[in-house]
């Protein structure tokens, strides 16, 4: 493995350190913010869930500075916790029911519920990928300490790439403009995007308006193998599907996602991009040595002993 517990223990609050700094984005202290984070994810969504979703952000209106300064504090509070390796497994608790609530109230829950959602824009959502992983660490027994929770990890991802299948799968994305649209979405927010990002998403909006359907199949195979790869293959053959898994997860965190539009200012982490690679590499099987014969050990000892005294 490439990660142990406690090196994944860290990169996960790092990340959580790194929400609460973005937290604190001038952008993140106005009315901006919640007019294009929080009332994106209304459209489609049930409509009891739609209204819980206007309450939260009427409050959030209300009370916009303390309730950005609340959530950085939390946040930073998880992340140094989980880094420093103090209190980690109330952190870890911490972090689960608070990536509920943020999934919940500030994403929608990723309009899973939707119709729409994909893998392209994050679903099922960072936020929730976050208290999925910290539960694969908090529930590893004392014997296990050490050693990073491989097959956890390995069908939670597993079970991502099925369900990013299942969601492309979804009639929306088999319509015509669903992957022009999502990248045409992507211009013009603002920041270092315009000269990083935005001719990379113009350009993308136009090829991919030519051939939706054959790209949906393919992406939907895709998912599906590498689902189905990470779940049934055997250890020592599992390097390959890892491989493809950081690969895909690159492709689409820098081509659908932006780098999580963290060049906008507006923000609030990575998207899942950065959590797939990290899961993926926790995943790693490294091939136990094989055991020496004790002829062979023997020998070795005495051919090392003449050698000495030569």
């Amino acid at each position: 493995m490439l990660l142990s517990q406690k090196r994944l223990c860290q990169l996960l609050g790092l990340l959580w350190y790194i929400d609460g700094v973005l937290q604190l984005q001038p952008q993140m202290f106005t009315t901006t913010m919640v007019n294009q984070v929080m009332v994106s994810t209304w459209p489609g969504q049930p409509a009891l869930i739609e209204i819980s979703l206007r309450w939260i952000m009427m409050v959030m209106m209300r009370h916009l500075i303390v309730m950005n300064l609340l959530i950085a504090a939390v946040q930073l509070g998880i992340g140094f916790c989980l880094y420093s390796g103090r209190w980690v497994k109330k952190a870890l608790l911490v972090s689960v029911a608070w990536s509920l609530l943020v999934w919940y109230g500030g994403e929608g829950m990723s309009m899973v519920l939707t119709g729409q959602a994909s893998a392209l824009t994050g679903a099922p959502g960072a936020v929730l990928l976050y208290p999925l992983l910290g539960l694969v660490l908090y529930l590893r027994s004392p014997g296990e300490a050490g050693r990073a929770p491989r097959l956890q990890v390995r069908w939670l991802l597993a079970g991502f790439w099925l369900l990013a299948a299942l969601l492309q799968m979804q009639p929306f994305w088999w319509q015509d403009g669903a992957f022009s649209d999502l990248m045409g979405s992507m211009v013009g927010l603002g920041g270092l995007n315009a000269v990083l990002l935005d001719p990379t998403f113009q350009w993308l909006s136009t090829v991919t308006a030519q051939g939706e359907i054959v790209l949906n199949s393919v992406l939907v195979l895709v998912f599906l193998g590498l689902g189905l790869s990470l779940a049934l293959l055997r250890p020592e053959r599992l390097r390959p599907a890892l491989v493809a898994s950081i690969v895909v997860s690159v492709v689409i965190w820098w081509f659908a996602q932006g780098f999580g539009m963290i060049f906008t200012g507006l923000a609030t982490d990575f998207n899942s991009g950065p959590l797939l690679i990290i899961m993926a590499l926790a995943c790693w099987y490294k091939a136990p040595l094989l055991p020496v014969a004790p002829e062979q050990a023997a020998f070795a000892v005495e051919m090392r002993e003449t050698s000495q005294s030569v």
